[in-house]
């Protein structure tokens, strides 16, 4: 037989596992995304401040702009660049101490934020942003993997979007401490950057009781006493015999081979093409979906039915808290629902709800009731975000994916993910700038096409081991699903 985890149902072992790896790294992976955006008026302050006292020159805005660019794009660099070797660090150190090492890198990037503003050090606030950057493309690349390694089939999709619920509370718990009344004023901005560090006891005190991936300690280490030990660490003492992997085919992973080539045998394997191409492609729809467009935008939409800027602030946290309670639903879904009907209504949803925000946004001085509708909208937006859209592409590589594969498909399509968000951060001011709204009708279409591509080439993967979707998958893009 292949190998599999027991049959289980949630335990405590599985719960302890989930929670460690969701609030130690998850959590503060997702604070990263949004807490520079709240005090982005101080920090930008201090920035001109600090030049003028330094160099004796006064920035222009259009100057001070560029540099706060520069300075929000810096993390998102280097999360893009350095998720491509998720796959290298799994394979070579495996999944737990990727884990640690992910939580090491996050925690190196607090100091740097806590010591800017007292040593005036704008390149501090550079190299914060670059290390933290870097924490949050290798959480993105290794805690997916982790997680649907240490879950029985029938939970896999279930555990699997832990990862995107850890990083969206990451966001919005970033949003409210980022707040003028929390810590995202003039004078306490540096704590409400670096406060995240306090997650990261979650990640280095409960480390020793975590477990390896059996399946990594099986197939990579050779170790079936230390896959059997793992196993029972996460379903208890009487989960399974000493003689358990036995009976288990051996498909050992030349862990070498795979930490220098892997990438590229993945890329040239033409009977992973279809898979790759499938798992890119979601994972991309995380940014040109539309999710982040339309929290950059709801702001400005609110000030226009007459918030003022603070409240509507407040308002757009809201809509971050819709966020996190639709993504927490997430795991009740993947246990119930099939994974391609729960892409298929989210991309369609998601289609739909962004036309009807161009629309109600285009005629609002019309129509003035469409100004409230507009929000309405993009609440519906967020809930067919979180049906599919927003949580599938974290875990699907693992069903879509061998394990000698997995690791370096996983990096790849957090590699999409990540380009996706780069290119939405640097493009959409300036779509917006020009085409108004207008600028939505983009990230519709782009959720229309991956319909399209998930309706006609996406097995169903749900309570299906790898091999048997590899099966339907076999003729590529041949293939009749």
């Amino acid at each position: 037989m292949e190998f599999q985890l027991p049959d289980s149902n949630w335990t405590a072992g599985l719960v302890f596992a989930g929670l460690v790896i969701t609030v130690g790294v998850a959590v503060p992976a997702g604070f990263q995304v949004s807490i520079i955006n709240a005090p982005a008026e101080y920090i930008q302050a201090w920035c001109r401040a600090v030049i003028l006292t330094r160099f004796g020159t006064w920035l222009s805005d259009e100057e001070l702009n560029l540099l706060w660019a520069s300075i929000v794009t810096v993390a998102i660099l280097f999360g893009v660049f350095i998720s491509i070797f998720g796959g290298i660090l799994t394979c070579k150190f495996g999944r737990k101490k990727s884990f640690l090492i992910c939580g090491i890198v996050l925690a190196l990037a607090a100091p740097c934020f806590l010591l800017c503003r007292s040593t005036s050090s704008i390149e501090l606030l550079f190299l914060g942003r670059a290390i933290a950057g870097s924490g949050l493309g290798l959480a993105i690349a290794v805690l997916p993997l982790y997680l649907t390694e240490l879950s029985p089939l029938k939970l896999r999709g279930a555990v699997g979007v832990l990862v995107p619920i850890g990083i969206t509370a990451g966001v919005v718990l970033g949003q409210i401490v980022g707040l003028d009344q929390v810590l995202g004023d003039e004078v306490s901005w540096q704590y409400a950057l670096s406060c995240y560090a306090l997650l990261l006891v979650f990640c280095f005190v409960p480390y020793c009781w975590l477990p390896e991936s059996p399946e990594y300690l099986f197939k990579v280490k050779i170790d079936p006493e230390g896959a059997v030990a793992a196993i029972r660490k996460l379903f208890g003492q009487n989960s399974v015999r000493d003689d358990y992997f036995k009976s288990v085919k051996v498909d050992h992973v030349d862990c070498e081979t795979t930490k220098s080539m892997s990438l590229l045998v993945v890329l040239k394997d033409p009977s992973l093409r279809l898979p790759l191409v499938l798992l890119c492609c979601m994972s991309a729809g995380n940014g040109f979906s539309g999710i982040n467009a339309i929290f950059f935008y709801s702001v400005s939409t609110l000030e226009r039915i007459g918030l003022p800027a603070n409240e509507a602030k407040l308002v757009s946290v809201g809509l971050g808290c819709v966020n996190l309670v639709c993504s927490a639903c997430g795991p009740y879904l993947m246990a119930r629902f099939n994974r391609r009907p729960l892409m298929l209504i989210s991309c369609t949803a998601c289609s739909i709800t962004l036309l009807l925000v161009t629309l109600m946004i285009i005629f609002v001085e019309s129509v003035t009731w469409f100004a409230e509708a507009s929000i309405a909208a993009m609440l519906l937006f967020i809930i067919a975000f979180q049906i599919g859209v927003g949580q599938i592409p974290f875990f699907i590589g693992s069903e879509l994916f061998n394990l000698d594969a997995r690791s370096s498909a996983m990096a790849l399509g957090s590699l999409g993910a990540g380009m996706s968000n780069l290119i939405i951060s640097m493009v959409f001011p300036i779509m917006q700038h020009a085409w108004g709204a207008f600028a939505f009708l983009p990230f519709s279409v782009y959720c229309v096409m991956l319909a399209a591509l998930v309706k006609r080439y996406l097995p169903e993967t749900r309570g299906r081991s790898v091999g048997d979707v590899a099966l339907l998958m076999a003729k590529g893009f041949r293939s009749k699903i």
